[in-house]
């Protein structure tokens, strides 16, 4: 860069002029200027011609900020296909252990006991516990880690354990609220009780749901400030299988019957396993072929369904912007991703070749990965990195920084930069 700015110079300078019998006449020449301009002018009031040296340093200055704003735009839609190790914490962790992001660190799971590490892989805390099949939720700085079909619930933030207690029934689904309560779904034979439960346990409200009368809950959601709970629920008819969204409310200012019901949306011939708080502003839930987002009024009610053509595979979210990604028609491009905001206009269209086992949203990217491949893009249309990696990974997250990446295996902990 610094030579094609010194070549800039010596262009426009009128140096380049003079030759060498120029150089020699110099001396009949009170200055410089009056030579470039002419015998003409003999006076200090003439006239002086030329670029003045302001005009030239605005051009080279122009020039740079051209330079700079091309290559941010060409840096932010170029497609990285490989990437550079700036860190790296080695670490031999138990196999099967898994990893969650979590605040500026990282979570360490497994069926013994939670490990809480700096993103320098240095152990803030970490306490044993005996859980065979862990599953995790996470809302914002708050987490729950749970026994799947068993009675074990873990609560913690980055700072520490908040709390850690038993059930009565089965778990078979759990989310956590910013505060550290969880709505439990809890299996009561044929049946299933939904319990909103302090961090050390305490009931704070519950509801039961039955097959024959609303149906089997498939999935669920609570609000960050665990007021508001969103429920998806299926029921088999004679040929069909139907379904509905029910919402519940536990504020004070809701209605005090038992049941907390404050709106139920019904289905026919369609299932929403997915439903989620996109914020506490945006209830949104995803079925077999449509994308449907809710009011939040005392009686939430449908606000805008998107219809989606084809076999939904996955499908992901953040506070802006839901995607799925569908099976291709194409003989080389497998997956087909379409990314919408949530008043239901297309940000991204993709279809891409590579196999993935988990696909995310993280501080603004699509991720997806698999056991030794990468790819990250834009929610906006751009296709940022597509690289292999030589490492069995076990999490692949954003950190802050353009084309900043870590990657997490068993081995340790590997900063990233795409390149």
């Amino acid at each position: 860069m610094k030579e094609r700015f010194q070549n800039l110079i010596e262009l426009l300078s009128f140096r380049t002029m003079w030759d060498d019998q120029e150089e020699e006449d110099w001396e009949d020449y009170d200055r410089k200027e009056d030579y470039v301009s002419g015998d003409e002018y003999a006076d200090d009031t003439r006239q002086r011609a030329g670029i003045s040296a302001e005009l030239l340093y605005m051009i080279i200055a122009a020039m740079v900020i051209i330079a700079v704003f091309a290559y941010t735009v060409m840096s932010h839609r170029h497609l990285y296909t490989g990437y550079t190790i700036t860190d790296s914490y080695e670490v031999e962790d138990i196999v099967g252990t898994r990893y969650e992001k979590l605040g500026s660190g990282f979570v360490k799971y497994g069926s013994d006991g939670v490990t809480y590490v700096t993103g320098r892989n240095e152990t803030k805390w970490s306490t044993a516990y005996t859980i065979e099949t862990p599953v995790t939720s996470i809302c914002s700085n708050t987490m729950m880690i749970f026994e799947q079909q068993g009675y074990t619930v873990e609560v913690f933030n980055s700072d520490g354990v908040l709390g850690s207690y038993q059930t009565d029934f089965p778990i078979m689904r759990a989310e956590i609220a910013k505060n550290g309560v969880a709505a439990l779904m809890l299996k009561d034979g044929e049946d299933a009780r939904i319990r909103l439960t302090s961090t050390d346990g305490t009931t704070l409200a519950e509801v039961k749901t039955t097959l024959e009368d609303q149906g089997y809950p498939l999935a669920m959601d609570l609000s960050s400030d665990a007021q508001n709970l969103m429920v998806s629920l299926a029921k088999i008819g004679s040929g069909t299988v139907d379904s509905s969204i029910a919402f519940y409310n536990f504020s004070s200012a809701a209605q005090t019957d038992d049941s907390h019901l404050v709106s139920l949306t019904e289905y026919r011939d369609e299932i929403f396993p997915y439903v989620c708080y996109a914020s506490d502003k945006i209830p949104v839930a995803a079925g077999d072929s449509d994308i449907i987002t809710f009011t939040t009024s005392k009686h939430p009610d449908e606000k805008k369904s998107i219809h989606i053509s084809g076999e939904i595979l996955s499908v992901f979210n953040d506070d802006e912007y839901i995607g799925v990604i569908l099976s291709s028609d194409s003989a080389t491009e497998r997956y087909h991703m379409i990314v919408y905001n949530y008043s239901g206009k297309i940000t991204a269209d993709y279809t891409f070749a590579h196999g993935y086992s988990e696909v995310k949203m993280d501080s603004g990217e699509i991720l997806l990965n698999d056991s030794g491949h990468i790819m990250a893009f834009t929610p906006t249309g751009v296709e940022r990195l597509d690289a292999d990696c030589d490492r069995q990974i076990a999490e692949f997250v954003k950190i802050p920084g353009f084309r900043k990446y870590t990657i997490l295996t068993n081995s340790g902990m590997y900063r990233i930069r795409a390149e």
